[in-house]
């Protein structure tokens, strides 16, 4: 199962019983699983990382969860093998929670208002990174950011889907965008 997982800037966690320092390419194991008590922390939902780690403070990891795995039902996984795919890129990060809602559509906990990203319904704004979702929806970033716009049909299906770096040329700071025939455009 693919699955995400944050750690500090020097690649460890900071949480569970002791220190330990991923590297990509690695696979480490646990005797056994139990979410909050033991084995492997990662989420299904990457956005769900920032629920115990800072976008812009801290790295992410893809990983594959194996062995045995408990999940709490709110999208923590606890598993006995880990193996570490790669480190994401802040786009790297936002591409995996735009496809885990594109995958997931009908999943509740979507929303998102964490440090360094807000995911909203029609319109979000002011993050690193900002992703709104809705039939017209409407995006305005911070320099240096990114936004992200998910539009929907009537029915709540996701039928478009960009991503654009706030490079204060093509799309600028504070401005919001939308999508017209699929192109993003200034609201």
């Amino acid at each position: 199962m693919i699955a995400y997982k944050g750690v500090g800037l020097d690649g460890a966690n900071r949480l569970g019983k002791g220190k330990i320092v991923y590297e990509v390419g690695k696979t480490y194991t646990e005797e056994k699983s139990k979410t909050v008590a033991s084995g492997f922390h990662c989420c299904e939902n990457p956005f769900e990382c920032l629920s115990y780690y800072n976008l812009g403070d801290d790295r992410f990891f893809e990983v594959e969860a194996g062995g045995s795995i408990d999940e709490d039902g709110d999208e923590r996984i606890a598993c006995t093998e880990m193996t570490v795919l790669r480190e994401l890129s802040i786009p790297d990060f936002m591409f995996a929670g735009i496809t885990y809602m594109v995958t997931h559509p009908k999943r509740d906990k979507w929303e998102q208002n964490k440090k360094n990203l807000v995911v909203g319904k029609d319109t979000a704004e002011g993050e690193l990174v900002t992703i709104a979702r809705g039939r017209s929806p409407k995006a305005a970033g911070i320099e240096g950011g990114y936004i992200g716009l998910i539009q929907e049909s009537s029915k709540g299906e996701i039928i478009n889907v960009r991503l654009k770096k706030v490079d204060g040329r093509e799309i600028k700071p504070g401005t919001y965008y939308t999508l017209k025939f699929g192109k993003v455009v200034p609201a």
